[in-house]
């Protein structure tokens, strides 16, 4: 960057951004996006003299009644970002801040519910939870936040929202982690998260069906599965027919122990399925001979599966795959010529041909 630019950038930024911290010493009444790494006091100090604030974020751990004194003050904030903190109960007055689009309350362990007023923000658009590992469960009127497009939740519920109907039809990225209870997201899938297109479950051990959970995701595109101990990705006793509507993308799968083989129902997404990665599944004892059907994979990676002896015939002639990634795989021999029409190739090898 030029350094006239360079200068000007930081001319601007000045007025319109303010870290407050011990060092400040005057505020310019134009900022609008404050970053506070000090004291409440210091806050205080300077709140009365700032008049259209849009964005604050903590980079430290607030006293709640800093925060109440924020959101009192401040009543235009887009957004509003308090990870890390220690306090037990978010300000009702939360439900005031009718203009927030961002709100992050990740990593806050001592929190076990939300007030109800929460739900008043019809124009929230994110709201991370995650990371709130005493989070008993969301607020009963949630489903009126219809414009939510991304959701990030640690509770310790068994569902989302046990009762009343979903209407998340904004919501495009659900990440549930570390629900040790959680069996299901809502008692109608069918009704609700028509736009999803991001789903993640990371160190839900309770989950032990996926299928009910995905078949109505029509606009499913990305699904990502780490750490829930009781998933095998089965159904049915092995009754793999399920006639999916989805269009998955990419599946990334990780930590399964009970996973032995994949499951047929990844046929349904043969003309769409792009990237398919497994790590560290340590039973994995086998890619399926119907692997290279899968006609639009481009991606398939597999690291630290040490059951995993061969591969099916036929992969290695696969014409969409760019890129192969096999690492941590002791019982798996192959020779590198076998794949000279990858054009990505990233292999454990220590010779020039096996692995």
């Amino acid at each position: 960057m030029h350094d006239l630019v360079h200068d000007l950038v930081l001319s601007i930024g000045h007025e319109e951004w303010l870290e407050i911290d011990s060092d400040n010493k005057d505020v310019a009444s134009t900022v609008r996006h404050l970053s506070i790494s000090s004291s409440d006091q210091e806050v205080s100090k300077f709140s009365n003299k700032l008049t259209n604030v849009k964005s604050i974020i903590y980079r430290t751990e607030p006293h709640v009644s800093s925060v109440e004194a924020c959101i009192s003050r401040f009543k235009s904030l887009r957004v509003l970002a308090i990870p890390d903190s220690d306090f037990e109960n978010l300000p009702s007055s939360i439900g005031t801040q009718k203009h927030l689009r961002y709100l992050d309350l990740t990593r806050n362990q001592s929190i076990k519910k939300l007030p109800n007023s929460i739900c008043k923000l019809h124009n929230l658009q994110t709201l991370l939870l995650d990371g709130c590992e005493n989070l008993e469960r969301l607020p009963k009127d949630m489903r009126n936040m219809v414009n939510l497009r991304a959701l990030a939740v640690t509770t310790k519920d068994t569902c989302l929202l046990e009762n009343g109907v979903c209407c998340f039809s904004s919501l495009q990225i659900l990440s549930m982690r570390s629900c040790p209870k959680l069996e299901r997201l809502f008692p109608q899938m069918d009704r609700c998260l028509t736009n999803l297109r991001t789903l993640g479950f990371m160190e839900c051990a309770s989950l032990t069906s996926l299928i009910p959970i995905i078949k109505h995701l029509t606009a499913l595109e990305i699904l990502y599965i780490s750490d829930c101990k009781e998933m095998d990705l089965k159904e049915g006793g092995g009754g793999d027919a399920l006639d999916l509507n989805l269009r998955l993308q990419i599946l990334d799968i990780r930590r399964l122990p009970k996973l032995e083989v994949l499951p047929e129902w990844l046929l349904e997404f043969a003309d769409t399925l792009r990237h398919l990665h497994i790590n560290e599944c340590e039973n994995l004892k086998a890619l399926p001979e119907w692997l290279p059907t899968l006609k639009s994979l481009q991606t398939l990676e597999i690291t630290r599966s040490n059951e995993l002896s061969s591969l099916p015939e036929g992969i290695h002639h696969m014409k969409t795959l760019r890129k192969l990634k096999i690492k941590g795989c002791p019982q798996l021999v192959t020779r590198l010529q076998d794949w000279s029409n990858i054009p990505e190739l990233e292999f454990d090898y220590e010779d020039d041909e096996v692995i």
